[in-house]
């Protein structure tokens, strides 16, 4: 999974930074040159759709997407289970028709040999994410849907997951670095000390 994990990332990533790019030029070109870009709008349009349905899958996989979890965390087990289950039936019956009329109509813009008016991209290219991300959104969903279940909601594990999301996440690498920077600090001026002795006890 975690070529899937780099590809949503990177999709989410790119779609954005061409969006900024694209963006930028066609304002710098509008009021320097007094020309605007053609292309911008339909490069921008497209890919904020993109970047919307692909960062939604991001958040399905982070736990970033809104919610009322003060029912679910507080209810009784067969109650909570019963919710998630509910709730993630929801969000799978959404994507199930992302995924199914997103396909159908990117097969139909296929066939037809649809493409964008300026850059004559093909626009199925673009219209592939919305079947896409219902795809990888019903392996999300069920994904945060097996931990939601597995999870322990009593007190004492809520307390303890939150002290550890406001607690600082120090590397194991950098406790290293910082202890062996500790010990060549302490070395340096154990060196430094004996080099002043022996200086002071040879004037002396």
């Amino acid at each position: 999974m975690k070529i899937v994990k780099w590809f949503e990332d990177w999709v989410v990533i790119a779609s954005f930074m061409i969006i900024v790019v694209v963006t930028f030029v066609n304002v710098v070109s509008r009021y320097t040159f007094q020309a605007s870009l053609a292309f911008s709008e339909e490069i921008t349009i497209n890919l904020l759709v993109v970047l919307t349905l692909m960062g939604a899958v991001v958040g399905i996989r982070l736990g970033a997407h809104l919610g009322f979890t003060y029912l679910v965390e507080n209810a009784k087990p067969r109650a909570r289970r019963a919710l998630i289950i509910i709730g993630t039936t929801l969000m799978i019956i959404f994507l199930a028709v992302l995924l199914v009329w997103g396909s159908e109509m990117m097969i139909n813009q296929a066939i037809r040999g649809r493409a964008t008016p300026s850059l004559g991209i093909p626009q199925w290219l673009f219209t592939l994410s919305i079947p896409l991300a219902g795809l990888l959104g019903i392996v999300r969903t069920l994904q945060a849907a097996r931990v939601s279940l597995n999870e322990d909601t009593s007190a004492e594990a809520v307390a303890q997951r939150m002290t550890q999301e406001a607690a600082p996440v120090i590397d194991d690498t950098e406790l290293t670095g910082q202890a062996h920077e500790a010990r060549s600090a302490h070395t340096t001026g154990s060196a430094h000390s004996t080099g002043t002795t022996d200086r002071e006890g040879g004037r002396k």
